[in-house]
């Protein structure tokens, strides 16, 4: 009897064992194929687009909140955590007295970036405010410890269960805004933080290079087809198809934003890509107007007051992500591929973008 009870503690013991390694290793596998996504995030980033340009809109549209908070903490130090491919804009930004480069989502490390947060969190802010509506687990845990307590955040919006087991302790630890946005745009959604957005711009002028001289360009209009989505991108077919239908103006010229050389042999076309975002910023406000996808430049060009055809899909979450202000044409697919939109009608629509 002894004999069977020894047997089956050894048992028991080797089982409990057997869990905590299986389960250790789960969690290990899930924190490097994390970590793996920053990887592909990098190459599609490489391979499909600039990091000059992508990935940065949701920032631009952040400004208004940024500008309603130093309005309301006009003596307050005011210190912002961004990317790193947000950080030269960031930087830029009036009323912002010190930028920290520290990604939230996806990824552990490295090292140096937890070194960072603690030294943060040894500042002991008066109030950490949140403007990240997505974080997933690693992102809340960050946020957690550079607040030390004095958290403040938007409501989250839902990512996945697999990805917000914190959601709770996040809501428990915060001070979530009880104020609700005026618009259901991404803009207010922003703003919401701040209390009330009357009287508040829904657009605040995007930081540029005001040194760059775009005068040896001429009169221009701006195009760019690519983005750092599926939905917000075309196939190199489309592009070549869409440049070569593209209307002829006496006198204006298109400068198009792309990485790699494209087939069409136009004499009134040219190839370029700016070294950084200011520089783009500063070539997107000096053009007659802007043909673009879904992407930051409609929102920086937006914000100039520049004429923007804006070409999108028509998945209904990027609604939220419609300009508020400015001169825009809006000229949406019927799917969710911006293949269904025709050459020919995207040259109609840049002869009304000149109408503007």
């Amino acid at each position: 009897m002894n004999a069977l009870r020894r047997a089956w503690e050894h048992f028991e013991e080797g089982f409990i064992a057997f869990l905590l390694a299986t389960m250790t290793l789960i969690t290990f596998a899930y924190v490097i194929l994390n970590n793996f996504y920053t990887l592909f995030y990098w190459l599609g980033d490489y391979f499909g687009g600039h990091e000059a340009l992508l990935a940065i809109g949701d920032f631009i549209l952040t400004l208004p909140a940024i500008a309603r908070l130093r309005e309301i903490y006009p003596a307050a130090r005011l210190e912002l955590v961004c990317s790193q491919r947000n950080q030269l804009l960031a930087a830029s930004v009036a009323g912002i007295d010190e930028c920290h480069v520290i990604t939230l989502n996806d990824t552990l490390w490295p090292a140096s970036m937890w070194c960072k947060l603690r030294e943060l969190r040894q500042r002991q802010y008066d109030l950490v405010i949140n403007l990240f509506d997505e974080p997933d687990d690693i992102a809340m845990a960050k946020l957690l410890l550079l607040a030390n307590g004095r958290l403040q955040s938007l409501p989250l919006r839902f990512k996945s269960e697999g990805q917000q087991k914190l959601l709770p302790l996040f809501n428990q630890k915060a001070t979530i805004v009880s104020s609700r946005p005026v618009r259901d745009h991404f803009v207010y959604r922003m703003l919401s933080v701040a209390g009330d957005a009357a009287g508040v711009p829904a657009t605040v002028p995007s930081p540029c290079n005001e040194q760059l001289d775009t005068s040896a360009y001429g009169r221009y209009l701006l195009v760019n087809l690519t983005g750092s989505q599926v939905g917000n991108s075309m196939t190199e077919a489309q592009i070549d198809e869409i440049l070569t239908q593209l209307p002829t103006y006496q006198g204006i010229s298109y400068l198009v934003f792309s990485r790699q050389p494209v087939a069409c042999p136009r004499q009134d076309m040219r190839v370029l890509f700016p070294d950084t975002i200011l520089d783009a910023a500063k070539i997107i406000k000096d053009a007659r107007g802007v043909i673009s996808t879904d992407t930051s430049i409609i929102h920086i060009s937006s914000s100039f007051g520049v004429p923007t055809l804006v070409l999108m899909n028509n998945e209904r979450w990027r609604d939220a992500f419609i300009p508020l202000a400015g001169r825009n044409i809006i000229l949406r697919s019927t799917t969710d591929n911006l293949a269904a939109l025709s050459p020919a009608e995207i040259s109609r629509q840049v002869d009304a973008l000149m109408a503007l």
